[in-house]
């Protein structure tokens, strides 16, 4: 399976072995770049929000381990 991506009228064709995967990068994409191709600036920006995006949900991540880990310890676990 291919993703095809268009940066500056040129087009990259990438593998994607994970059908769900795939699915969920068409999805996002077409939120993220209402246009079927974008420029570099776009594309940066893109990955840029994706990044914070990421890097919020890590931190939740970490926040519900921790509290996690104490709630555990409270019950003696």
């Amino acid at each position: 399976m291919q993703y095809i991506l268009c940066v500056n009228n040129r087009y990259f064709k990438i593998d994607i072995e994970d059908r769900e995967f795939l699915d969920f990068l068409k999805q996002s994409s077409s939120e993220d770049f209402p246009q079927e191709c974008v420029n570099e600036k776009e594309l940066l920006q893109g990955y840029i929000k994706k990044t914070s995006q990421l890097y919020e949900k890590e931190q939740q991540i970490k926040e519900l381990l921790e509290r996690l880990e104490v709630d555990l310890s409270k019950d003696g676990v």
